[in-house]
C-alpha cells in the first residue's frame, strides 16, 4: 500500500463484487420478497417493497459504517450510499442487474441532489442509451424548430411586410435602429455588423420589384439576400463562415432557395408543413430508436455481465482453494 491509500474493507469488497450490491444489504433481486430469508430477519409472507427494503438495510448498515462513527470508512460508506441510490431506481437497478456491476459509480452527493423526508440523498438516474438518443433527438427537434420559425417570418417578411407601406417602413426604421445599436457592440466580423443594413436593403428591394410592374428577377435577387442574411444569422460558428468555400455554399443556398419560394404563398406553406412533419416524425421516431438502442446494448451487456460472474466465481474458487492448502501446509 501507497502512503495515503487505505486497504479495502471486507464490506467494500463484497459491495464491489458482482452483485454486491444485493449481496451486502442482504437485498434478493425478485421484488416480490416473502419468508424471512433476508438479513433483516423479515418474517412476514405478506410481499414487502423492494424500496422500503433497500432503505431499512441502508439504515442499518449507514450506522456501521458512517464516516463520523468509530470503525466507520468514507469509501465504504460512498459504496454504500451509491448502492442504496442504485437499488432504489427501476432503471439504474435494471442496468445493475443486467451487467451485475456498476459502471457508473458517481458520487450522489452534489447540487443536483434531493433530500427525502428522512435526509437521505437521492440523485437522478443517468443512463447511457437513454442520454444519447434524448441529447441527439433534443438537438435535431431544437433545429428543426428554429428553422420552422425562421422560415415563418421568412415568409411573413417577404409576403405581408415588403407589400404595403404601413408595415415596410416601420421595419426599416427598427432596422435602422438595431443597426445603431450593433454599430456599439464589438463583433467579430463586419458583416455582422451590416446584417441590419442588408436586410434593409434586401426588404427595400422585394418592395421596389412588388409595387408597380411585376419584375421577378429583382424581386429574386432580393429574396436571396434575405434567404442568405437569415441563413448567416443562424450560424453558431461564425468564424467558420469566414471560409470562402463555406461562404459561398451560403449564398448559393440563398439563390436556390429564392428560386423556389419566389414570394409565394403556397410554397412557404410547402415548406413549413414539411418542416412541421419533421418535427413531428423525430419527436415519435426517437423514442423508438431508443426503445431499439437499449434492447441492443441490454444484450451486450447481459453477456458481459455473465463473463463477469463466471470470471469472478472462478477466481474465488482459486483463492479459497489456496488459502485452504496454505491452511493444510500449516497443520
Amino acid at each position: 500500500m501507497s502512503d495515503g491509500e487505505t486497504a479495502p474493507t471486507e464490506a467494500m469488497m463484497r459491495m464491489l463484487a458482482p452483485d454486491g450490491y444485493y449481496d451486502y444489504l442482504g437485498v434478493p433481486k425478485d421484488r416480490n420478497i416473502g419468508g424471512g430469508n433476508n438479513e433483516l430477519g423479515d418474517d412476514s409472507s405478506s410481499q414487502i417493497n423492494l424500496d422500503d427494503l433497500v432503505k431499512k438495510a441502508y439504515r442499518k448498515k449507514s450506522i456501521k459504517h458512517h464516516p463520523d462513527k468509530p470503525g466507520g470508512d468514507a469509501e465504504t460508506f460512498r459504496i454504500l450510499k451509491r448502492a442504496q441510490t442504485v437499488l432504489s431506481n427501476p432503471k439504474l437497478r435494471q442496468q445493475y442487474d443486467i451487467l451485475g456491476v456498476d459502471l457508473d459509480d458517481d458520487e450522489v452527493s452534489g447540487p443536483d441532489s434531493t433530500e427525502d423526508k428522512n435526509g437521505e440523498g437521492t440523485t437522478e438516474p443517468q443512463t447511457t442509451s437513454q442520454g444519447i438518443v434524448q441529447e441527439i433527438a433534443s438537438m435535431a427537434l431544437t433545429s428543426v424548430l428554429q428553422l420552422g420559425v425562421r422560415t415563418v417570418l421568412l415568409g411573413a417578411i417577404s409576403l405581408i411586410l415588403t407589400r404595403y407601406k404601413v408595415t415596410i417602413f416601420p421595419a426599416l426604421a427598427m432596422l435602422m435602429f438595431v443597426t445603431y445599436r450593433v454599430r456599439s457592440v464589438q463583433t467579430s466580423s463586419s458583416l455582422e455588423k451590416l446584417s441590419p443594413c442588408l436586410i434593409g436593403i434586401a426588404i427595400i428591394i422585394m418592395y421596389l420589384s412588388s409595387s408597380g410592374s411585376w419584375n421577378w428577377l429583382l424581386y429574386w435577387v432580393g429574396e436571396s439576400l434575405l434567404i442568405f442574411m437569415f441563413t448567416y444569422n443562424s450560424m453558431i460558428d461564425k468564424p467558420l463562415t469566414s471560409n470562402p468555400i463555406y461562404f459561398g455554399g451560403l449564398m448559393i443556398f440563398g439563390i436556390v432557395s429564392a428560386l423556389w419560394f419566389r414570394g409565394r404563398f403556397r410554397n412557404y406553406a410547402i415548406v413549413v408543413s414539411f418542416e412541421l412533419f419533421l418535427a413531428i416524425f423525430i419527436a415519435v421516431s426517437f423514442p423508438v430508436f431508443e426503445m431499439i438502442l437499449e434492447a441492443i446494448l441490454n444484450d451486450k451487456l447481459k453477456k458481459v455481465g455473465d463473463k463477469i460472474r463466471a470470471q469472478y466465481k472462478c477466481m474465488e474458487l482459486y483463492y479459497k482453494s489456496n488459502a485452504a492448502g496454505s491452511l493444510a501446509k500449516k497443520k
